[in-house]
């Protein structure tokens, strides 16, 4: 009778100390997982997403607004002239930068007046390719090149008319920026020709229109 008693004891005693055993274990078990790095740095990385989304939240509703990264588009607007006694030369030019390089077209309008009461005029549009350097302070290098105008010489009630025109020249430029305003100086040499000049009835002049000129500009340019 009393070894019974004792058996049941130590059974009761035994299944005690097991309960506490898987206890334990199970707590250690939720408290230190094994160690999956996969799931870790993923667990960290939605940790660190939820966490931004968050303080974006916040700023937002406090008016704070990420700063977007500029397009580094430009615009660029250029006047310039040449004046003389019997000559005027106006240059106007558009341009759009990406980066580095732009594209433009430069009008040059020409009017001059000659021996005899001869009379030239002429207005040419030009293709430009530019390239930048720098940001505070910029240089710019271009080439232009055109096959597009129209020039008359008129002399006594006659007058020579041509679309026949090739041309060709270079700009060198610089400027200084101020927040998304750009202050620009550019020198642009040309060089001009029409050829086939003729009036009504086919009656050709004879000789070609060549202009060359150096214009000194002033430039705006706007940034986005």
């Amino acid at each position: 009778m009393l070894n019974i008693k004792h058996l049941k004891t130590l059974l009761i005693f035994w299944i005690l100390i097991m309960q506490y055993f898987v206890f334990t274990e199970t707590l250690v078990a939720k408290k230190y997982s094994p160690v999956n790095r996969c799931r870790d740095a993923w667990c960290w990385h939605e940790d660190r997403i939820n966490r931004q989304k968050l303080i974006e939240l916040a700023e937002k509703k406090r008016g704070i607004h990420k700063k977007r990264d500029p397009l580094q588009l430009k615009i660029r607007f250029f006047q310039g002239g040449l004046i003389s006694d019997q000559s005027r030369i106006e240059n106007q030019s558009i341009a759009l930068h990406w980066k580095n390089w732009g594209i433009g077209q430069t009008q040059s309008n020409f009017q001059s007046e000659g021996q005899y009461g001869i009379k030239y005029d002429s207005t040419t549009q030009n293709n430009d390719l530019l390239y930048t350097i720098g940001k505070d302070f910029n240089f710019t290098l271009g080439v232009s090149l055109g096959n597009r105008g129209k020039a008359r010489v008129q002399f006594l009630e006659h007058q020579y008319q041509s679309e026949q025109v090739e041309s060709q020249g270079f700009h060198l430029g610089t400027g200084m920026t101020w927040g998304i305003f750009e202050i620009l100086i550019r020198r642009s040499s040309l060089d001009y020709q029409y050829s086939d000049l003729e009036r009504q009835g086919s009656v050709k002049l004879g000789k070609d229109l060549k202009v060359k000129s150096v214009v000194w500009s002033l430039g705006l340019g706007l940034s986005f």
